[in-house]
This record gives structure tokens, sequence and C-alpha cells, in this order.
């Protein structure tokens, strides 16, 4: 089947004409198939983080700065973007004056250091195995206006990010 028979196989009668002219387009401007019927790459989607974890050596101890069940989100749309927001658990308690704005500085500290939180946009080379962070905003602000750059590696529904020897983050595809 050709990539525009395949195209409008999937248009609903009233939009063929629509459809059609679209797909010719495409194909036209070099892009095999339909956009719309395109697999979307294995680490579109949201993602459980569940590890983050270091060490300074190969033979180290792994440190887990966000406990032993980080809990949070990383998401990779289509359209080049990304979240990551994950944080410490168990969670910090409830500040002592009932209010965020009556918080200590050492509960704040507390809260800050347990929290993770950065978006922007990202780009891939499956080539090299490495997933380009271009961080637009973080709550840590030295991440601010960086390329953060994190080999990766996807099994079933796992992703790695990290080195996995000195570095390593591990998430679960969200269903």
């Amino acid at each position: 089947m050709s990539a525009l028979a395949a195209c409008l196989a999937h248009a609903h009668p009233s939009v063929t004409v629509v459809r059609a002219t679209t797909c010719l387009l495409l194909l036209a401007a070099g892009v095999v198939g339909c956009a719309s019927r395109r697999k979307p790459a294995p680490w579109i989607g949201t993602w459980n983080m569940t590890a983050v974890e270091s060490r300074d050596s190969a033979a180290g101890a792994w440190r887990k700065p966000f406990g032993d069940t980080p809990f949070g989100y990383v998401t990779y749309n289509a359209d080049g973007t990304h979240t990551m927001n994950f944080t410490r658990t168990p969670t910090p308690p409830m500040f002592a004056a009932g209010t965020d704005r009556g918080a200590s500085e050492a509960e704040l500290r507390q809260s800050f250091e347990g929290y993770f939180s950065w978006f922007g946009r990202y780009t891939v080379d499956p080539a090299r195995g490495i997933i380009a962070h271009r961080i637009e905003g973080s709550l840590w602000p030295s991440w601010r206006n960086t390329v953060q750059e994190r080999p990766f590696s996807i099994r079933g529904d796992t992703l790695f990010l990290g080195d996995l020897v000195r570095s390593r983050r591990v998430l679960v595809r969200v269903r």
C-alpha cells in the first residue's frame, strides 16, 4: 500500500479531499507516510520516577538523595518539550505554622532540598543514546539556561537515564 493510500485509509469520508491534500503536501515535502499515523518515539510519554541514585566511583555505595522511593513524573512530549518533577519520600512534614508563608528557614531548606523540578525543550540522539535537556526553567537557579545531556536506554516499559555506573534514574512508563 502506498503512503498516500495508507494515509487515506484512516480518513473519514467527509474529509477525504482535505486529508488527501494534506497527505500529498506531506509526501511532496519528503515526509514518508502520513504524519498522524506515525508510531511515536519510544521515549514519548509520561514516566514515573522510581529511583534517583549516584555514587563517586563504580565501586562506591549508591547515594539516594530523594530516598528509597522518590515520587514524581517525567514527561517527554512529541513536540520536543519536557518536564521533570519529583520529590523525596517520605515527604517532609507540613510546616509547623500551618501555612507555607509561615515556614521557618530550616523547613524551607528541607522542602527545597527534597524537591526537584525543571522544564524546557529536548532533543534525542539515538545513535549516541543521549537525551539533551535544554533547561528553560528550574527550581534550582543554577540549572536554568543550561543543557543537561543524559545517556538513556529503554527496556520494555522502563527508561534509564544516566550512565548506570555512577548515575542512574529509573523511570517506569505510566499507563
